[in-house]
């Protein structure tokens, strides 16, 4: 495999990683971290903040992992690979569209959501009645979540067949010499 290749791969694993682990962080980690923050306003300020930052983070890293994927798909017939190597492939299709589909939705409703803490009607303020649109804010959260778990998914589906992918192509030798041609 060639240089250019061997870096787009890379790029397209360090995405998949960004992606990911900082989800994975930010559920499991951060916002729970947050409850032991006394005032619903800072918390919602807090939360509102760490997810607008890592939001673009996460946006680039779908890119760095769609794009190199992307290209790829379009320099390969399909028929260096195996039938079950195809079937991963069109499932990784699937899949990619699924987490770009499912990630720029996230980012837009944590956009709105982080739009309405700035004005001080976050989601913990309404679960402590002190936000007008409680009702609102808390459908934007499920939201996020619901949209924001199921990126999750389909990226580590991602991944997944990305490594199964890999190992089917160091089975074949077919595979082997014509992805020699790739840049």
């Amino acid at each position: 495999m060639t240089t250019l290749s061997s870096a787009g791969w890379v790029v397209h694993d360090l995405g998949l990683a960004t992606t990911i682990g900082g989800s994975l962080f930010g559920q499991v980690a951060l916002e729970p971290a947050l409850e032991e923050i006394r005032s619903a306003r800072e918390r919602d300020l807090a939360s509102e903040k760490a997810w607008t930052r890592f939001s673009w983070i996460k946006l680039a890293s779908h890119a760095a992992f769609a794009v190199p994927w992307i290209i790829g798909r379009t320099m390969l017939t399909g028929e260096e690979v195996s039938a079950r190597a195809r079937a991963l492939t069109r499932t990784k299709d699937i899949l990619v569209g699924a987490s770009l589909i499912t990630g720029v939705a996230s980012h837009i409703i944590g956009r709105i959501l982080g739009n309405k803490v700035k004005r001080g009607e976050g989601p913990e303020q309404a679960r402590e009645g002190k936000a007008s649109e409680d009702k609102e804010s808390k459908a934007l959260e499920a939201a996020v979540w619901v949209t924001g778990g199921l990126n999750l998914i389909a990226t580590a589906g991602v991944l997944a067949v990305t490594a199964l992918l890999a190992m089917e192509g160091s089975e074949s030798v077919k595979f082997a010499v014509d992805s020699r041609r790739l840049p």
